[in-house]
C-alpha cells in the first residue's frame, strides 16, 4: 500500500473572523470541527480493499460490523484485543502517515462495514490511551460512508463529512474534547474497510 503520488491537505476551516481552532474556549463559534482531510491520500484503494477482505481474520464479537486489531494491546467498546504483530502492510501505512500526522502509530484497528446496515453509534474516542499530541487517522477503503459529527455543547448541531474510498482523516484531542462522531445506516451500500491508526500509552 502506498500514498497517492500528490496528496492534498484539507483542513476544514473556522468561520470567518473566529479565532484560531485550537484550544477551542467557545465552541459557540467553532460550527465545523477542525479537521484534516485527504480525499486521495491512497493509491488504488479498490486493490488494497480486496486484498484486506483476503487475509484479514475478523472478530465478530461486536454486533454492528466486524473488527481486527495489529501492534500493541488495545481495549476498544469493551473488547480486549490483545498485542499482535503489526503486518508488513500496516508498517508500511504507517510509514506514509507519520510525516502527516506527526507521530509513530503502533496499533491499527479494521472496522469491516459490510452493507449499509453496519454501523457505528455517536461516541468520542478515548483520549486518556493515547499518547499526549497525538489523535486518530482514519483511512478509508471501498464505498463511500457519511461521518457525522455532533457537538457536545449543542446536541441539534450535526455536520458531516464523505469518507471516500483512498481518503485520510485525521481528528486531533481537541476534535474529541468537543465532538461526538458516528457512521450511520445508509439504504445501499457495499463493504467498506476504515483503518484507525493510533500510538497508544505504554499499560502501566
Amino acid at each position: 500500500m502506498a500514498p497517492a503520488g500528490k496528496s492534498r491537505h484539507h483542513r476544514q476551516p473556522a468561520p470567518a473572523g473566529a479565532p484560531p481552532p485550537h484550544p477551542i474556549k467557545d465552541e459557540a463559534v467553532h460550527p465545523r470541527p477542525d479537521l484534516l482531510f485527504i480525499p486521495d491520500f491512497l493509491d488504488e484503494p479498490d486493490r488494497h480493499l480486496r486484498q484486506l477482505l483476503e487475509t484479514v481474520t475478523w472478530d465478530t464479537r461486536m454486533r454492528a460490523r466486524r473488527t481486527a486489531s495489529y501492534g500493541v494491546a488495545y481495549n476498544y467498546s469493551q473488547i480486549h484485543y490483545p498485542a499482535t504483530p503489526l503486518p508488513a502492510w500496516a508498517q508500511r501505512l504507517g510509514e506514509c502517515l507519520q510525516p502527516v500526522i506527526g507521530f509513530s502509530a503502533n496499533n491499527c484497528l479494521l472496522n469491516l462495514y459490510e452493507d449499509g446496515q453496519s454501523s457505528m453509534g455517536f461516541h468520542s474516542d478515548e483520549c486518556e490511551v493515547l499518547e499526549a499530541g497525538t489523535g486518530v487517522a482514519i483511512l478509508s477503503l471501498g464505498d463511500s460512508r457519511e461521518i457525522r459529527f455532533r457537538s457536545k455543547a449543542d446536541r441539534e448541531r450535526e455536520v458531516g463529512w464523505t469518507l471516500l474510498s483512498g481518503s485520510l482523516l485525521y481528528m486531533d484531542q481537541a476534535v474529541q474534547a468537543h465532538w461526538l462522531h458516528a457512521i450511520p445506516r445508509t439504504e445501499a451500500a457495499g463493504p467498506r474497510i476504515s483503518l484507525t491508526f493510533r500510538r497508544l500509552r505504554a499499560a502501566p
